[in-house]
């Protein structure tokens, strides 16, 4: 019987757009013992790698973490944008664009630009609302928002 090779486990996360050189970076967040070795075999390419530990499962958390926020804030904005227009005050919140939190308001579009995506991100908030279940933390927050992508879809 052949001797079957030593493997090395890194857990690893992607944070950003496919690669293109672009102004959105794609983070290839690693974590685990060879992490770091992982890291070096991307150098020079358009992933930027971020050693983000040395325990497995920190790279998917730190991924997880910023879906919550990005893709929550944009949930969010949504339903700001559907109730601005229910309303008839779209212009309204709009102008609150200038303000340096309210960047998610800048095109009344966003919705029906998100349909394209709104598919994928609802289950990703059925695991991010296990995820914070898990951890201890409000998970019933992902899964109301999970019902804006549903909706959206």
């Amino acid at each position: 019987m052949a001797a079957v090779p030593e493997a090395t486990f890194v857990d690893a996360g992607v944070v950003g757009p496919p690669p293109s050189g672009g102004p959105s970076p794609t983070h290839l967040m690693l974590s685990g013992a060879a992490a770091a070795d992982a890291a070096d075999l991307w150098a020079g390419t358009a992933v930027t790698p971020r050693v983000v530990g040395a325990e497995p499962g920190a790279a998917s958390a730190a991924k997880s973490a910023y879906a919550l926020y990005n893709k929550g804030k944009a949930a969010l904005a949504v339903l700001a944008f559907q109730l601005a227009e229910k309303h008839g005050v779209t212009d309204a919140l709009v102008a609150q664009q200038v303000r340096a939190d309210a960047g998610s308001l800048r095109d009344p579009q966003l919705p029906e630009q998100l349909r394209a995506v709104a598919w994928r991100w609802g289950p990703e908030f059925d695991e991010l609302a296990e995820t914070l279940d898990d951890a201890g933390l409000e998970g019933d927050a992902a899964r109301a928002l999970r019902q804006v992508w549903t909706k959206l879809s």
